[in-house]
């Protein structure tokens, strides 16, 4: 069942509060959202600035710690009434099997406040004016998967494998992407150093399950958005 249509787009995170008083309003937040699918990254203030995957695996306990707190998700959006749950099929660190899912509730056309279900948190959440946002989900021969999100001037990509780690070789990409201009780069990422790249982006005018993607290594269409 698609996700209605007031979910569909870019959502930046304003500020989480949680139970036990403690609240965020620092760590940057990205949540897109197409008619099945999201990505999602969020991106502490404190997460170190690594320069390439072998600094990466040169982290000492502290820092790597500080880097995983960093995180991304991908996958399926389930809306059933005012709950709203979150699938994801990859992540970053990996995929766990807690429940993500909220009590969601539009306070205006562009604003929308989260609660957990447990109620150990709240978020409040705003529209970035995108327009429609297509997806597709991406099979690589190596069993890897992938997910890109996208609108006129706005992306989002993810890739990897559930069972994705912290060390060199095998941790996933999850990115947000911007057209400025007629180029695209990478407006921000779980891999630092991609940041303020250059991002090879598909025309999304004439995808085509079965269709073979050359996004740095070759990509199957396995569906559309």
């Amino acid at each position: 069942m698609a996700v209605p249509k007031e979910y569909q787009g870019l959502w930046r995170r304003r500020i989480i509060r949680r139970s036990n008083g403690e609240s965020d309003v620092t760590t940057r937040v990205w949540w897109f959202q197409s008619a099945r699918w999201h990505i999602d990254l969020r991106i502490p203030l404190t997460r170190p600035q690594v320069a390439d995957l072998g600094v990466l695996a040169g982290l000492s306990d502290a820092q790597r710690a500080a880097f995983s707190r960093q995180s991304g998700f991908a996958g399926v959006t389930v809306v059933e009434g005012r709950r709203c749950e979150w699938r994801p099929e990859i992540a970053f660190p990996f995929v766990g099997d807690e429940l993500d899912a909220g009590w969601m509730d539009f306070t205006g056309p562009d604003a929308l406040h989260e609660a957990g279900l447990d109620g150990s948190y709240d978020e409040d959440w705003v529209r970035v004016p995108t327009g429609p946002m297509r997806g597709l989900r991406l099979t690589a021969d190596d069993g890897a998967i992938a997910y890109l999100l996208l609108s006129k001037d706005w992306g989002a990509w993810a890739a990897g494998r559930p069972d994705d780690r912290l060390t060199a070789g095998s941790v996933g990409e999850f990115s947000v992407l911007q057209r400025i201009g007629e180029q695209w780069r990478v407006a921000a990422s779980n891999l630092p150093w991609r940041e303020g790249c250059a991002a090879t982006v598909p025309p999304h005018t004439d995808w085509r399950v079965g269709d073979t993607l050359a996004l740095a290594r070759p990509w199957t269409i396995a569906a559309i958005d």
